[in-house]
């Protein structure tokens, strides 16, 4: 069975120069060609109308949270600070509700950058509006290397699921300036860049729900292990799609005697 994967995607808010598009919804093509990659079938998830979000979540069996803009500190109960960059309260608003349907669904998800920072406010978390404000931090958090090129390492908890993956340790690229702060409820932190930066956060207890700060789908291609996170999320989805076809019969029989 081929899982479909949803991919949350960005809203684009302004004019394309000498274009029709006022709007539009995208997702970087590493997104799809990883998941088509690792044997899934991607389907872009667009803001839209949060009626809609059931439906989505019922039709997907796996669920990636993408990058992108800032998260407003306004989910979390924060002013804004100085270095808190561009946000969008509608992608904000849709991508939560869309993530509490995903997860009260028991569905696996794989939140990425702005995605596993989301993912902490969910459930409860905080964020550091910049590493700035982070005494600790001391790396290059924001690269400037060719995007495809891992710039730092990182430390990985032992027993974590992404140690299970990954093993102990993993270079990683750096696109983000927001960080954790304090970690939401059931969540874990699994990884850590070397000067403290949270770099990955797991739901305890959940069979596949990980957060990465960092962006894999971008170094996939030349590295295996971040193939293999993306595989593993896949074959979760896959297991996951197959379990509710074994329960379909039960599920449709109790729900004719019930009438």
């Amino acid at each position: 069975m081929t899982a479909i994967i949803g991919i949350s995607a960005a809203q684009l808010t302004v004019q394309v120069p000498n274009t029709i598009s006022r709007n539009g919804t995208y997702v970087g093509g590493d997104y799809i060609s990883v998941v088509a990659n690792s044997g899934g079938a991607p389907l872009v998830i667009p803001v839209t109308d949060t009626r809609l979000i059931a439906t989505f979540v019922d039709q997907m069996d796996g669920l990636i949270l993408s990058g992108g803009q800032d998260v407003s500190p306004a989910l979390y109960g924060t002013t804004p600070q100085a270095e808190l960059g561009d946000t969008c309260a509608i992608r904000d608003d849709f991508e939560l509700a869309l993530l509490k349907e995903t997860l009260a669904q028991k569905k696996p998800i794989l939140a990425i950058c702005r995605g596993a920072q989301l993912l902490n406010i969910a459930l409860g978390g905080t964020l550091h509006q910049d590493t700035s404000y982070i005494e600790t931090a001391n790396l290059s958090h924001m690269q400037q290397d060719c995007a495809t090129r891992a710039t730092h390492g990182i430390r990985i908890e032992r027993g974590s699921r992404l140690a299970s993956i990954l093993g102990n340790t993993a270079q990683v690229n750096s696109f983000h300036h927001q960080a954790v702060n304090i970690v939401g409820t059931g969540l874990k932190i699994t990884a850590t860049a070397p000067d403290g930066v949270v770099e990955a956060i797991e739901k305890e207890g959940a069979p596949f729900v990980v957060g990465v700060q960092w962006h894999p789908e971008l170094i996939s291609e030349t590295d295996a292990s971040m193939q293999r996170l993306f595989q593993e999320f896949v074959r979760n989805a896959e297991l996951g799609a197959l379990k509710q076809v074994y329960n379909a019969p039960a599920k449709l029989k109790k729900i004719a005697t019930s009438r």
